[in-house]
């Protein structure tokens, strides 16, 4: 494939310890239907043989450009490649996901009959390289041609959803963006360790600024989910990350003048999924007398406020509800075995 000149998308590929995927995930991407792309490879740093691949075919397909980041982790890749993107529009694959051979060509007719600022799409996730056992992650469907329906109909469910399963996806891979109003607006993804889902806060910050946009239920990504990946690890800046995260969401709510409590309420859905989550991942390996210290430490010294109203459960799955309300009354003894019962019978 010759070099692009001037191509009407830049597709960022972030590869950090992917030697294991990153072949079949460039392979993907190199083989779209989409024409006049380009593709940046941003190389994460990570000492692993995934940037010999990389290098093997730049020399074999003249769009695609490699640049190198500070290896600052996610957030820090993908600004490196905007920073070094061309095109009108721009779209992100991790280095260890594959995508359908049509999906940007489905994505850039969107956006061109539409004259969108974004299109998001959802995804297929599998386990590993067990492709053929994949599940579906349904979104709603959404097209919007005002900031006010932008707020309400795509920003709010981005802070979190107040209906059981997923509006729109928040991952940036699963998007196509405009890049002027990313390059206007001055917008970068922020480090997880400061919003703790950096894709999530970033799709609001853009999207505050858009004023056309849609989300269609298509599985053009393909997730992989394995026990390396960043979204498997427990992280100790949570707590503190969900609540700048909420204090940003919260000015951006009243620059867009959506209702605050309704911005609050979304953010204490968020912070009980989020935190519920992470917890859950640390209790798996440990003691049971372990987990009531972790719990007792991490509430405190974070000072998390476990308390609820009956809304802020009534959308959340069932698994969830039942492990705050464990956590609130601090009967640790049935929450150890909660998770335990769980982790035994759902590997995936």
């Amino acid at each position: 494939m010759q070099k692009v000149l001037s191509p009407k998308l830049s597709v960022i590929v972030t590869v950090y310890n992917t030697e294991k995927y990153i072949t079949d995930c460039l392979q993907s991407v190199i083989s779209q239907s989409q024409q006049n792309f380009e593709i940046i490879i941003v190389d994460g740093g990570y000492p692993d043989k995934s940037m010999d691949i990389c290098r093997q075919f730049a020399e074999k397909y003249d769009n695609i450009t490699i640049v190198k980041a500070a290896g600052k982790g996610p957030g820090d890749s993908r600004n490196c490649g905007m920073a070094a993107a061309k095109g009108e529009y721009v779209t992100f694959v991790d280095g260890d996901d594959i995508i359908d051979t049509d999906m940007y060509t489905q994505l850039m007719a969107e956006i061109e009959k539409d004259n969108l600022d974004a299109v998001y799409c959802t995804c297929y996730r599998f386990f590993d390289d067990d492709l053929s056992n994949r599940s579906m992650r349904n979104i709603s469907e959404s097209y919007c041609t005002s900031k006010e329906e932008i707020a309400q109909n795509m920003i709010l469910p981005l802070i979190a959803s107040t209906k059981i399963g997923v509006e729109i996806a928040g991952s940036m891979c699963m998007a196509v963006y405009r890049r002027s109003i990313i390059a206007e607006n001055n917008l970068a993804v922020k480090p997880m360790e400061e919003v703790f889902s950096e894709d999530n806060f970033f799709n609001i910050e853009f999207l505050s600024h858009a004023h056309r946009a849609k989300a269609v239920n298509k599985p053009l990504y393909f997730y992989r989910r394995h026990m390396g990946s960043v979204s498997n690890r427990v992280h100790d800046y949570t707590v503190p990350a969900l609540k700048r995260f909420a204090e940003y969401t919260k000015q951006i709510g009243q620059r867009l003048g959506l209702d605050a409590k309704e911005v609050e309420k979304r953010n204490r859905i968020r912070f009980i999924v989020t935190f519920s989550a992470v917890v859950k991942k640390k209790i798996d390996a440990l003691s049971l007398g372990e987990v009531k210290r972790y719990l007792k430490e991490t509430i405190r010294d974070n000072n998390v406020d476990l308390s609820f109203e009956k809304e802020d459960l009534a959308c959340v799955e069932f698994q969830v509800k039942l492990f705050w309300i464990l956590m609130r009354y601090k009967l640790y003894t049935p929450l150890y075995l909660l998770v335990k019962v769980y982790s035994k019978f759902v590997t995936r």
